[in-house]
């Protein structure tokens, strides 16, 4: 039986308005260029059919795949991160951009299961206007809970899990070498002579950033550049999504000593560390001459800073390609041992460090 998909879910799935979404389908002025895109692309994805003339114009539906049209790849994106613009979106785009190579469509979907029926099945669940038929595995962004994944699973598609890792969960992932960047950072710090080091991190919030301070505490504790003098290490554990952390490290930090305060700090990511070292700034203390900031991820904003931020560089949009080569080795080769493949680092040195 056809599934229906109406406008309404075409513009409930790209949040625009049906106007938009109408327009957008028609060929009409009104909306952008790039709207329009994002409509058709996802349309075709969905199998979306336009009612033809003379026909009965019920709600527009989706009819069976042609064999002939191509598949298309499931997108599975947190929806606090469909926003984020430094690091996601350019996941987002070498997927998109690996997609289009290959003569694919995508999806996007943000898949909570909160309550679901248990004889729901996992397709419905999941997304219940896609033709399943035409979906040729299913790709995971960032961390979701191990009950949905469990359900992604059940629909029998290829997964490919994208700077996470589920060890429950027989399928390959794609990740940033994060135990590389940590080493990195700290090593470098190290070899600037820095002997008060700061790690400022929402410990718990992402496995990358957990996989970052093994690092920097892996080089601290075992890859010593100058073995005379000891180097101090202490986290700061902050609340990332709550703006106010600023100002009580700020606090803190006024109440301690001149020669106990960190002479170096580093924020497990680049949005952390320019926050800060603005917060500093602010404060009268300068960078690098008083004190040295390091980040992790290369944001476009980190070399338009004053000063510019030293950092290590994700690959982010090769991350999203990456992902996509290893969804169709997947299902050219599905018998073959799950892979973890992780993408190396490189230390990009500015003037905060």
């Amino acid at each position: 039986m056809s599934r229906k998909v109406s406008i309404q879910t075409l513009a409930d799935q790209l949040g625009l308005s049906k106007y938009a979404v109408s327009r957008a389908l028609s060929g009409k002025t009104g909306v952008s260029e790039a709207t329009r895109a994002r409509v058709l692309e996802l349309a075709r994805a969905l199998g979306y059919r336009q009612s033809t003339p003379g026909a009965n114009n019920s709600p527009a539906t989706a009819n069976h795949a042609d064999p002939s049209d191509p598949p298309f790849a499931l997108i599975c994106m947190n929806q606090l991160n469909r926003g984020e613009p430094h690091y996601w979106q350019r996941v987002l785009s070498g997927m998109i951009s690996a997609c289009n190579d290959r003569g694919w469509h995508h999806a996007i979907v943000s898949p909570s299961l909160g309550v679901t029926d248990e004889n729901t099945s996992p397709e419905k669940a999941i997304a219940p206007h896609l033709d399943w038929e035409r979906c040729a595995g299913i790709i995971v962004m960032g961390a979701f809970p191990h009950t949905v994944l469990q359900r992604l699973s059940q629909t029998g598609r290829p997964i490919i899990l994208v700077d996470h890792q589920e060890p429950l969960l027989n399928c390959d992932t794609i990740s940033h070498d994060n135990l590389e960047a940590g080493i990195t950072v700290a090593r470098y710090l190290m070899s600037m002579n820095c002997r008060r080091i700061c790690l400022i991190t929402d410990d718990g919030r992402a496995a990358s950033f957990a996989q970052r301070k093994i690092g920097i505490e892996l080089a601290l504790n075992h890859f010593h550049v100058d073995t005379s003098h000891t180097t101090s290490f202490r986290e700061w554990n902050i609340p990332y999504e709550n703006g106010e952390w600023v100002n009580q490290l700020a606090t803190a930090i006024q109440n301690m000593p001149d020669d106990k305060r960190p002479d170096a700090w580093i924020g497990v990511n680049d949005d952390i560390a320019l926050q800060w070292m603005h917060k500093l700034q602010e404060m009268g203390i300068s960078t690098p001459k008083d004190c040295l900031v390091i980040g992790i991820d290369n944001v476009h904003s980190a070399v338009t800073s004053s000063p510019p931020l030293t950092t290590v560089n994700l690959c982010k949009e090769e991350l999203g390609q990456r992902a996509v080569e290893a969804l169709q080795r997947r299902i050219e080769r599905p018998g073959t041992p799950k892979e973890t493949v992780m993408l190396s680092t490189t230390l990009i040195p500015r003037e905060s460090a």
